[in-house]
């Protein structure tokens, strides 16, 4: 029996055919970064399909405009968008996550626990060791937030990029989160001789609130809504202006007996909640306040014109908003008409937490490939620059702004008018929140920025100097358990729910205080219990 064969011309061009097909594979396996190689006019050679998710709307042909165009022929990418509603944000990310379906990048509501647990998973991408040396700009950002670093000592590397409030124009220190600051109308408040100033403790401006009920200044009748708060305005404004642990980011807390509590039982909160049902009883919140989800609130104020108080929030750019819809929907010069200040606790001491300069995070998908990766991170690097946070926040050079004299920024939008008017829903800038370029940007009236660095100011101060502002503790942000996991309430739902429920208002409180318990004293006891 012959144990050897010559090979047939068919044989030779099988093996012929699968040892290139080999090479080709090889060599595609070793050239695979080759998708972010550029050519020689530094442009990427390959185009790239993103998907991406985030809250900001983007409606049918807004991806046609100049400015996104203009980021998607730069990184020669075609963006995948997916828009997430804010009311399902967390449901649909954890969702998307826990089913292994995460967009490339994604915009995500951060929670410590569940960031562990996807972590410990391998739901998320684990970025590699040197990707600081590759993009410094978004490693200086990252640096700043401090949740960055506090979760490579507990994972060994880096998996998640929290979202920097903050870089380069942070407004005060202590650094205080934007929210307590409300607009009300002064020319109603002229009207019924209030009296402007630059805080409110939470009883006047239901004072304020009961004098335009009472002499309707606006003539504006049954629509009248003298304290336009949704649920969480109610719970910002009344409840944590009396008591700084009521909300879920401070609930927990080290007391000055060196043991844990939990705010909500706290007296203080009990004063707040007390102030928020006399605004209910007495008709100051509409009867329906704790039904409105997200605008319903200030767009009494803003579109309808029949609302004394709003809740504004301490940004620039959210004054400057409220300008132009005056502007578009009432027809009035808001300049004319509104005052803006914080909000302090009836007994005259400013509340907050002190706030951490991060809020959101960025996350990729443990399938994406490393091109996309780097594609994205590239991106992100260059949207942080001076050049890319100047493209973002004014436009394009010459076209949208330019500088002046003195090389100040000096828009060149037609007056009354913003970016996102020009462009909707950009939402490139997927790492550094718009709120640190808002303190800088000459699109925004130098009026509303001195104004907001004034409410950032007094509330830092205000906060320190005597005034109750809640430390930040890692021990209690960081620290994740099952009890923990379930010791976490919708409050500004629970508060409703308490100043609408009939009886003692003191004696629901604490039934609903005892009613938790069963939840809450295990994370206390852990707490009290950590070395």
């Amino acid at each position: 029996m012959k144990t050897k064969k010559k090979l047939s011309v068919r044989s030779l061009f099988a093996i012929t055919l699968s040892v290139v097909m080999l090479m080709v594979t090889a060599c595609s396996s070793e050239g695979a970064s080759g998708s972010n190689e550029k050519d020689e006019n530094g442009n990427y050679k390959d185009k790239l399909d993103i998907s991406v998710a985030s809250t900001i709307q983007l409606k049918d042909g807004q991806l046609d405009n100049e400015f996104h165009k203009y980021w998607m022929d730069k990184f020669n990418i075609t963006w995948d968008y997916n828009f997430v509603e804010w009311d399902s944000w967390g449901e649909k990310l954890r969702l998307w996550i826990n089913s292994g379906d995460l967009p490339d990048v994604s915009s995500w509501n951060y929670v410590h626990g569940d960031a562990m647990n996807y972590i410990d998973q391998g739901l998320l991408y684990k970025f590699p060791d040197d990707w600081k040396e590759r993009w410094p700009n978004v490693a200086a950002a990252y640096k700043l937030t401090g949740l960055g670093e506090k979760l490579e000592e507990l994972k060994g590397g880096t998996y998640i990029l929290p979202r920097p409030v903050y870089f380069e124009n942070k407004p005060a220190d202590p650094l205080v989160n934007q929210i307590g600051v409300i607009a009300l109308r002064k020319d109603w408040a002229e009207a019924v001789g209030f009296e402007l100033k630059d805080a409110y403790t939470t009883s006047e401006l239901m004072e304020y609130a009961q004098l335009v009920k009472d002499k309707d200044p606006g003539k504006v009748g049954n629509k009248l809504v003298p304290l336009s708060y949704n649920a969480d305005d109610a719970l910002t404004n009344i409840v944590v202006a009396n008591s700084e642990h009521a909300r879920v980011e401070s609930a927990f807390y080290k007391g000055e007996d060196g043991k844990y509590h939990w705010g909500p039982a706290d007296p203080e909160t009990l004063t707040g909640l007390k102030l928020m049902q006399e605004a209910y009883k007495k008709g100051l919140l509409n009867p329906e306040f704790y039904t409105w989800k997200n605008s319903e609130g200030s767009d009494n104020f803003r579109v309808n014109g029949v609302a004394a108080v709003t809740s504004l929030g301490g940004l620039a750019s959210y004054r400057q908003d409220m300008d132009t819809q005056m502007k578009k929907n009432l027809g009035v010069d808001s300049d004319e008409l509104v005052h803006t200040a914080i909000v302090v606790g009836d007994d005259g001491k400013y509340r907050n937490l002190e706030q951490v300069n991060y809020w959101s995070a960025t996350i990729f998908s443990p399938d994406i490939s490393d091109e996309k990766f780097e594609r994205i991170m590239d991106l992100m690097d260059y949207s942080i620059s001076e050049e890319g946070q100047l493209l973002l926040n004014m436009g394009f050079k010459d076209k949208d702004w330019k500088y002046g004299e003195n090389n100040e920024l000096v828009s060149l939008l037609p007056e009354g008018t913003t970016l996102e008017d020009k462009y909707p829903s950009r939402f490139e800038g997927l790492y550094l929140l718009g709120d640190d370029f808002s303190m800088i940007n000459p699109a925004i009236k130098q009026e509303y920025r001195d104004r907001s660095v004034k409410h950032f100011q007094d509330k830092a101060k205000l906060g320190t100097e005597g005034g109750a502002l809640a430390t930040y503790d890692w021990d209690v942000q960081l620290y994740d358990s099952k009890a923990k996991n379930q010791a976490t309430f919708e409050y500004q739902n629970e508060y409703a729910n308490l100043i609408l429920k009939s009886g003692d208002l003191e004696a629901n409180w604490k039934e609903w205080v005892n009613s938790k318990m069963s939840l809450v004293q295990p994370v206390l006891d852990e707490l009290n219990n950590l070395k």
